[in-house]
Order: C-alpha cells, then structure tokens, then sequence
C-alpha cells in the first residue's frame, strides 16, 4: 500500500487571469486610516462551493497516465489523498514515477 497526500493541492490550480478579479476580498485598514486593500486570489481558494469539485477533476486528469501504466494496480483518489494498492511492494522508482507524473 502506497498512501500520499498532496500537499496545498488547492494552491496548486491556478485562475484564468480573466477570473481572478472573481476572487476579489478587500482588507480594511487599522482605524480605517487608509481605503482598504483589495487583493485577488491567482489560485484556487479553498471555501468556494466548487474547489473540491474541480480539486478532484484535476487529481483524476494527473493520475490517467500514471493509472494507464501501472494497470495491475488499484488507485483511489478523494481530493488530494491517493491511495495506491498492489499484490508486491512498492519499488523507489514506483514513488519516483508517481512523483515525476504529479508534480
């Protein structure tokens, strides 16, 4: 058994640049000294209604050609947790391969 768990898999889908201006939040100042500060997120946020959704789209589109290779083994995705099953032990080029294909 092979368990990883991507780490900030959010953070790692970007925006189109056409739709960062979607993810607006603005950022009041102390006092409200100075008008408040506006900053867009260049990734997915976590929290909005269809991150996971498009969390897992994107896990599911990086494991096919790793799922294509390695067809005697069962692979289990949800989020950013991968789970990979097989009769043998895993080999250090197996991790290097699932490495290379994920990152």
């Amino acid at each position: 058994i092979l368990i990883v768990d991507l780490k900030d898999c959010f953070f790692t889908i970007p925006l189109h640049s056409q739709d960062t201006q979607r993810f607006a939040f603005s950022i009041p100042s102390t006092n409200k000294a100075e008008p408040a500060k506006r900053y867009e997120w260049i990734v997915l946020p976590q929290g909005m209604k269809n991150s996971p959704t498009l969390c897992q789209l994107y896990v599911a589109w990086a494991l096919q050609p790793l799922r294509a290779k390695w067809s005697g083994t069962i692979i289990y995705h949800y989020m950013d947790d991968i789970l990979c099953c097989q009769p043998n032990p895993f080999e250090a080029s197996h991790i290097q391969q699932l490495t290379t294909m994920l990152a």
